[in-house]
C-alpha cells in the first residue's frame, strides 16, 4: 500500500488534508486506511474522486509520517486495524458501498460534505442516492430525528474512527460517569482576544497552583495526557466541573488508563519532579535550545519556537521553519507548555526534514 496525502475541495478553507495508506482507487472513490498526525492508525476513509484536488507523494507531512514509521513509532493504540481489515474484505469502492457497510455493522461515521460541514452519527438508512443519519450532538446523545444527506453532497465518509469507536463503548457505561467526575477534571475557559478561540476551553486536571499560575494537565480529544502547562489565572474567565464533555472525558481517561495509553508521551514524570509552580519567566529563561510553545492573549493560535531573547517585560521566539521572530509580553502569556506531545511532534518533524 502506498502512503499518500490527499487534498480535497471540501478542505480548502480549513487547509487540512488526509494522510494514509491508499488501499485502492476505483472510478468513484479513493479508499484509505487513515493515519493521524502521529502516524497512528485511524479508520477507513472513502473519498469521493470528484472532490479530490491533488494526490501528493512527497511532502513535509509525509516525510514526518515515514520517519515515525521507520522509527517504529507508528502504532494502533485504539486497536482499529482488525475491524479495518474486516471492512476492507468487501471492496468499499464507492460512498454507497461504504454507507451500506456502516449500516450493516452499526458503525458511527464521520461524513464531510463538499461544503466542508462535518456530521457524526449512525446511518439509519442507506439508499442508492441518499442516506439518513442520526447525529451525535454536543451532549454526546444520539438525535432520534434523521438528517437526509444526498450522496452527491458527500466529500468523504470515515468508518471506525477512534473517537467514534470509543463513543460506542461509552454508551454501555455512561450512567457510571454521569455527574461523577471521578478524576477531578475541569474545563478552563480563557479570555482569548482571538474570536476563533474565545468560547473554547482547556480540559484536564489542576495539579497545583501559585498566586499567578495553575499547573495543569491538559487532555487531548481522546482523553490522553497532551501537555503539562502553566495557565495564567488572570485569564481564566470561567470554570466548569460538571458537563457532558467531562462525563465523556472521564470515561476516556478510565479507558486509556486501563489500556495503558493515557500518557503516550510520558509527560507525567515532569509534573512529579516539580517542587513548585514555576513562573513563565523561569520556564523561558531555562529553555535554552529547547522548543517552547506559548499561547498569547493577543496572538492567534499556538506560537512555537526557540527563545532568542529575554528582557524584563518580554521574550522573543523564532519559528523553527520560517525563521520569523515574534515577541511576547510576559503579561500576555495565557498558557505555556512545560512539556507536550506537540513539542515532541515538532522535534520529530524537524528531525524528519533534516534526514
Amino acid at each position: 500500500m502506498k502512503l499518500v496525502e490527499l487534498h480535497t475541495k471540501a478542505d480548502q478553507l480549513s487547509g487540512s488534508y488526509y494522510l494514509g495508506y491508499l488501499v485502492y482507487q476505483s472510478a468513484d472513490a479513493a479508499t484509505l486506511i487513515s493515519l493521524d498526525d502521529d502516524a497512528n492508525a485511524g479508520g477507513v476513509l472513502v473519498i469521493n474522486n470528484q472532490d479530490i484536488l491533488t494526490s501528493v507523494d512527497e511532502s513535509p507531512s509525509l516525510a514526518y509520517c515515514q520517519h515515525l514509521i521507520d522509527e517504529g513509532k507508528s502504532t494502533d493504540p485504539f486497536a482499529l486495524m482488525p475491524l479495518n481489515q474486516e471492512l476492507l474484505k468487501t471492496p468499499l469502492t464507492s460512498l454507497s458501498a461504504a454507507s451500506q457497510a456502516a449500516l450493516e455493522k452499526d458503525l458511527v461515521v464521520n461524513i464531510t460534505l463538499t461544503s466542508g460541514i462535518v456530521y457524526t452519527g449512525i446511518i439509519a438508512l442507506a439508499g442508492p442516492t441518499e442516506i439518513q443519519l442520526k447525529q451525535i450532538g454536543d451532549d454526546y446523545e444520539l438525535d432520534p430525528l434523521c438528517l437526509v444527506i444526498p450522496l452527491s453532497a458527500i466529500s468523504s465518509l470515515e468508518l471506525n474512527a477512534p473517537l467514534n469507536k470509543l463513543w460506542k463503548k461509552y454508551q454501555a457505561v455512561k450512567e457510571q460517569f454521569a455527574g461523577q467526575n471521578p478524576y477531578g477534571l475541569v474545563e478552563l475557559y480563557l479570555d482569548w482576544m482571538d474570536d476563533a478561540r474565545f468560547g473554547s476551553c482547556l480540559l484536564g486536571l489542576v495539579l497545583d497552583q501559585s498566586d499567578q499560575f495553575l499547573l495543569f494537565e491538559s487532555l487531548n480529544d481522546y482523553g490522553q495526557l497532551e501537555s503539562i502547562c502553566l495557565v495564567n489565572r488572570e485569564d481564566v474567565v470561567h470554570e466548569s466541573v460538571n458537563s457532558a464533555a467531562i462525563d465523556f472525558s472521564s470515561f476516556l481517561v478510565a479507558y486509556n488508563q486501563k489500556n495503558e495509553i493515557f500518557d503516550p508521551g510520558h509527560l507525567g514524570k515532569l509534573a512529579q519532579s516539580l517542587d513548585h509552580v514555576p513562573t513563565a519567566r523561569e520556564v523561558i529563561e531555562k529553555a535554552g535550545k529547547q522548543l517552547v510553545s506559548v499561547d498569547d492573549y493577543e496572538l492567534a493560535g499556538e506560537n512555537l519556537g526557540y527563545v532568542t531573547a529575554v528582557d524584563e517585560e518580554a521574550f522573543t521566539i523564532e519559528d523553527p521553519e520560517s525563521g520569523q521572530e515574534v515577541s511576547h509580553l510576559f503579561e500576555n502569556v495565557c498558557a505555556l507548555d512545560l512539556a507536550s506531545t506537540e513539542l515532541e511532534k515538532m522535534r520529530e518533524f524537524l528531525a524528519a526534514q533534516n534526514q
